[in-house]
């Protein structure tokens, strides 16, 4: 089956940030909409945050043996999220209780936050009638076009990209079939674009602005009487151009205060302030040549009351064309925020739209060099668009150099968000990242390892002085801020022990997709091995000879006064299971840590069955050596995910989508999920939930208003690719998800092994197979044929025949060979 290249089109107006395309280069990112008159380039940036931390305000955090002790001689009883707080067995002192099991007074204020970077506005003449508005995006080239047709012939055509390497937007455009003359001429300019950032309401205003607009009244918690705004942005002078400047307090991370500048260079000969207006903004307004002595918009009207009388005539011009190119600095460049704004000006200086052209050249390059790593097409569109779509995100918004974005995208995010938009470790960070590696890209996992970085930072203070373990323990939550205190210090919520384990799957995964020992060694097996270690010191070793946790709590979830519900939470033991054996494999892999190694050994041999929640509880399937051994706990077969008939799987994700990735999975290991029955309703499934960009909408408006894109949604892609091929278990299975009906194919997807897969399926029969192993050992793979298969070198030499059901071959690294039944 033959790739063509894929464009996603919208062929109406996007109303909000969260629905439109999004262009980036994995730091500096647009989401694209439009108003009634104008089309909106809404800037994020990965770096951009207000990241005031109020731990002053916060009690003293809640250690070990005072959670303990509360558990098990004061009976400490609090439900989910908060609410009526007891000690069963009674207390000295209410107030500690009270405040122990309380949302610290930090997670009240309305910060850290990540913070809008500004918007660049084109204004088109807003008396044309009858707009016809088609946005394509062409994802192979990294650039989007968007073309504006009005009912007298009037077109605008506009094209744009985002550098691969430096953070500059690219914006063209051309107005063909104006009518000059038609209409006043003031109320007829052509294109007139503002760039500007809008100042912070205080949290008050957003609050009820928000339940005004959605109904929803979630950011009650955080009007706290003293929360206060950024400072409002300015507009500042340098060297003639205006400059739009954010700045923001002091903190930790950069005690001598955090900004950015907003930049400009176009082909518009007029720049001047733009009115602050009700939501005082900072910006500055671009206005066309247009013949004429023009230097600001009173001058326009000028000109417009002389055209009118007859003084002047009208300029015989029917055809616009223009640029403009934004630039954005902060205080984490190298050379500070200022050298972007200039080094951009300086490519601009003498031969603009020759250097536009190759800014844009760079774009399509960068992106035919991401998109010849892997690729997929088939019969239901549905599917195929939506994998593009993601993919092409992910690209946007992720790189080697920065932290990912939290809960919402950057380029789609409020004044506030909500739970601060924070790094949350109950798999809300670890999803975007499960389909990279299987689609060929794990350079995407860079960043996650970024963030872990300061989970890693804050881990081990927490570890030390409060758990009195050795090691990293993996708090809730997290921002990309130099650790001072933790960030969450009372319990339930801030001492739940399941997602230290948790976070450590995506370092084995990239191993084994890539068998990268360097990586293994330098940065993957640190981390692992840290954890291991606060797991090999909270589990205690009771009388019974096993090992047990104590305290724990399954999922988000409180105490209920008794020892036995708090002990040997499932999630805690199954992730404290999987940390140790991976470390354990790991270390053994290296040939370090023997001693180590024996203490791992001895207490997975003695660890304690877990207990409770039972939609996590294995099936008996589940129990098997298949299963447990090579499966994350993520990922293993529950009991709550069963799905027989259509309307028990329509039903469960009709309202809510937040899980689909983590259960569809679950489901497709477990062989509960039935390709030929199911698949339909999947796809059903996935079209209520796409936004008009390709993107899920993964938590529902009605709940949480318009609140941006959650990254969460790209774990869709490895719903996608496991349905098309699986290597969890050591063993290549191809079109294990996939029904008989719809025709498929793709090109290198990756296998753990680092084994490059291109396969397709046609009437539910697999063809030829190619696999290039990128580092040589033996390839398993499934006989998905029932046959004899025949496998071949790249020499076409026959080094294999077997009909067995597992096909097994040595490989040499970077070879090539095909399997082909007969």
């Amino acid at each position: 089956m033959k790739n063509d290249e894929c464009v996603l089109e919208i062929d109406r107006q996007v109303l909000v940030a969260e629905e439109g395309f999004i262009l980036g280069n994995g730091d500096f990112s647009v989401s694209i909409y439009q108003t009634r008159d104008s089309i909106i380039w809404n800037f994020g940036k990965n770096d951009v945050w207000d990241r005031r931390f109020m731990s002053d305000k916060d009690p003293e955090p809640l250690t070990v043996d005072e959670l303990r002790k509360g558990i098990r001689d004061e009976r400490w009883s609090v439900p989910a999220y908060s609410g009526k707080i007891e000690a069963l067995g009674g207390t000295k002192n209410p107030q500690r209780v009270v405040e122990s099991l309380s949302n610290p007074p930090s997670y009240t204020y309305p910060y850290p936050n990540p913070k809008p970077v500004g918007r660049l506005e084109m204004h088109y003449p807003p008396d044309l009638q009858d707009l016809k508005i088609k946005q394509s995006l062409f994802v192979e080239q990294g650039r989007m076009e968007i073309n504006c047709k009005w009912q007298e012939g009037e077109s605008l055509n506009i094209e744009c990209y985002i550098h691969p390497q430096m953070n500059v937007l690219c914006v063209a455009w051309r107005l063909d079939d104006f009518q000059v003359g038609v209409q006043p001429f003031f109320e007829s300019i052509p294109i007139w674009c503002c760039l500007y950032r809008t100042a912070d309401p205080s949290i008050k205003e957003f609050s009820e602005s928000w339940k005004n607009e959605s109904g929803c009244p979630h950011f009650d918690f955080n009007c706290v009487p003293d929360a206060t705004p950024l400072p409002a942005p300015k507009l500042i002078r340098h060297n003639g151009d205006y400059l739009i400047r954010q700045e923001f307090y002091p903190d930790p991370t950069f005690p001598d205060g955090f900004e950015y500048l907003l930049g400009y260079q176009s082909s518009f000969s007029t720049a001047e302030p733009c009115p602050k207006g009700l939501d005082s903004r900072a910006g500055v307004t671009l206005l066309p040549c247009s013949g004429m002595d023009v230097e600001s918009i009173g001058d326009l009207m000028e000109i417009d009351q002389k055209l009118r009388d007859g003084v002047i005539d009208y300029p015989d011009v029917q055809s616009y064309h223009g640029w403009a190119v934004v630039s954005i600095g902060t205080t984490s460049d190298a050379e500070g925020p200022l050298a972007a704004i200039d080094n951009s000006k300086t490519l601009l200086k003498d031969s603009p739209e020759k250097t536009i052209g190759r800014w844009r050249n760079d774009t399509a390059n960068a992106a035919r060099e991401f998109w010849e790593k892997s690729r997929f097409s088939c019969g239901e569109k549905a599917i195929e668009k939506r994998w593009y779509a993601m993919l092409h995100v992910a690209r946007c918004i992720h790189s080697d150099t920065s932290v990912p974005p939290p809960a919402y995208m950057h380029s789609t995010i409020n004044d506030y968000s909500l739970w601060h938009a924070d790094y949350h470790t109950n798999y809300n960070i670890q999803q975007p990242f499960w389909g990279f590696d299987s689609a060929n890209h794990p350079e995407l996992d860079n960043a996650y390892f970024n963030c872990m970085d300061y989970f890693a930072e804050m881990g081990r203070t927490l570890a030390k002085d409060f758990w009195n373990t050795r090691g990293i323990f993996v708090q809730l939550l997290a921002y990309p801020i130099k650790s001072t205190a933790d960030t969450f210090p009372t319990a339930p919520m801030g001492r739940m022990t399941y997602m230290t384990g948790w976070v450590c799957d995506q370092y084995w995964w990239h191993y084994l997709y890539t068998m990268d020992t360097k990586f293994l060694r330098e940065r993957g097996y640190p981390f692992i091995r840290d954890c291991a270690l606060f797991y090999t010191d909270y589990l205690e070793k009771w009388d019974d000879g096993k090992y047990h946790a104590f305290p724990s709590c399954w999922g988000e979830e409180g105490y209920d006064g008794t020892v036995e519900k708090n002990t040997d939470a499932y999630q805690a033991i199954e992730f404290a299971r999987s940390n140790l054996r991976m470390a354990y494999k790991v270390a053994e892999l290296l040939g370090v840590d023997d001693d180590l190694r024996e203490t791992w050994a001895e207490i997975l041999e003695n660890l304690a069955e877990g207990k409770g929640e039972t939609e996590w509880r294995p099936l008996p399937a589940a129990n098997e050596p298949r299963q447990r051994d090579f499966n994350s706990p993520t990922f293993m077969p529950g009991d709550g995910y069963r799905h027989p008939h259509k309307w028990e799987f329509t039903q469960r994700w009709w309202a809510w989508i937040d899980k689909l990735t983590m259960s569809v999975i679950r489901d497709l290991r477990g062989g509960q999920f039935v390709a030929n029955r199911d698949f339909k309703d999947l796809v059903t499934i996935i079209r209520r939930w796409s936004r008009p960009n390709g993107l899920p909408c993964v938590m529902p408006v009605r709940y949480y208003g318009r609140a941006g894109i959650r990254p969460e949604g790209l774990g869709v892609l490895a719903v996608f690719q496991e349905m098309l091929i699986q290597s969890w278990d050591n063993v290549i299975r191809l079109f294990p998800g996939w029904p008989d009906n719809v025709d498929a194919h793709f090109e290198s997807f990756r296998a753990q092994g680092a084994f490059l897969v291109s396969a397709d399926i046609s009437a539910g029969k697999v063809g030829t197979v190619t696999i290039k192993s990128l580092a040589g050992g033996e390839c398993r793979v499934y006989n998905s044929w029932g046959k004899e298969v025949s496998i071949c070198d790249d020499q076409d030499k026959v080094i294999a025949q077997s009909a067995e059901s597992i096909l097994s071959f040595e490989t040499q690294e970077q070879q090539s060979y095909t399997l082909t039944d007969g």
